[in-house]
């Protein structure tokens, strides 16, 4: 096992959303996550072992982030196939870690979203009421009754429902992907990969505060579909991917510049594909949107600096 620091900081960081989906949906959701683990490292160590390299640690953050964004209704088969998806065409068929150009957890989830539309888009779990929550439950998908076709955000898209109260959108007592309902438990764990610098702090930034403005614009459009500045900015996991998924080192630009661009790209896309599109997964779009320009960004951005740089030393000559 290749030990990788920054990444054990980051599955620390992703514990309290984990908690906060055994809490909400059941103990399945532990289970999900350490399946899904499970199947990453295996995946990934059928391709290492033919070149006798250590798997990275980095394997468990991807698995750890592809569950967490899967409904808690997923099926076992086909979470096992969208894992193997992610790791094998999302990560190792690239030359493995370090040489990815797409965030492999995005990959395997954009997968299962157009392979099986059903299991990832209708079929809700109900989040668990009461003090103890589903802490006493295998799952809340147990009752066919309690399964929904929509979570709530989707609801307020469509314009069948006002948007949840932010209390609920802080706490996470709402149906949805079962690590992401809750503002707190990602802002917990985002606040620490913000102060420790483990993850880049000028993505973060520039990601909340482009979704913010882009939201607010829509607002002052009277854009039907816009369910105001917080509701976007708490629901529908926009910070849990602000935080987790957009700050990934190695599909994300490497200079300053590029990574602000980068940031910009991702927000903007986002707020146009959850407020006018027909889909529901903006952030996972636009992230895989993004992923695709950022060794242009780069290449532009150096470029731009290294003709500067020229010019001025032509100049003092």
């Amino acid at each position: 096992m290749r030990k990788q620091p920054v990444m054990r900081r980051m599955m620390l960081a992703m514990v309290p959303c984990i908690m906060a989906s055994i809490y909400f949906f059941g103990w399945r959701s532990l289970f999900i996550v350490l399946t899904s683990c499970f199947i990453g490292f295996a995946t990934e160590y059928v391709f290492t072992r033919r070149h006798n390299e250590p798997v990275t640690e980095a394997v468990f953050v991807s698995a750890i982030i592809y569950a967490l964004i899967m409904p808690p209704t997923i099926p076992w088969h086909i979470l096992i196939f969208g894992m193997v998806f992610a790791i094998m065409f999302g990560k190792m068929v690239f030359g493995g870690f370090g040489f990815n150009v797409f965030n492999p957890a995005m990959v395997g989830r954009a997968f299962l979203y157009i392979c099986f539309p059903v299991a990832l888009t209708a079929t809700w779990a109900p989040a668990a009421q009461g003090i103890w929550g589903a802490l006493g439950t295998w799952s809340t998908a147990l009752n066919p009754n309690a399964i929904t076709a929509a979570t709530p955000m989707a609801l307020v898209k469509t314009g069948e429902a006002v948007s949840p109260a932010l209390t609920a959108l802080l706490l996470g007592r709402l149906s949805g992907t079962m690590g992401v309902t809750s503002a707190i438990a990602i802002s917990v764990g985002g606040l620490y990969v913000f102060i420790t610098k483990t993850a880049n702090r000028w993505i973060i930034l520039t990601v909340i505060i482009t979704y913010v403005l882009a939201n607010g614009i829509l607002l002052l459009l009277n854009v039907k579909a816009s369910p105001g500045i917080l509701p976007a900015l708490l629901g529908g996991g926009f910070l849990f991917g602000a935080f987790f998924m957009a700050t990934d080192p190695i599909s994300a630009p490497k200079t300053k510049r590029a990574r602000i661009v980068y940031s910009v790209v991702i927000a903007g896309t986002t707020a146009i594909i959850r407020n006018f599109s027909v889909f529901n997964g903006g952030f996972m779009f636009s992230l895989l949107i993004a992923n695709m320009f950022a060794p242009i960004l780069d290449y532009a951005f150096k470029n731009r600096t290294h003709s500067i740089k020229s010019k001025e030393l032509t100049g003092q000559r």
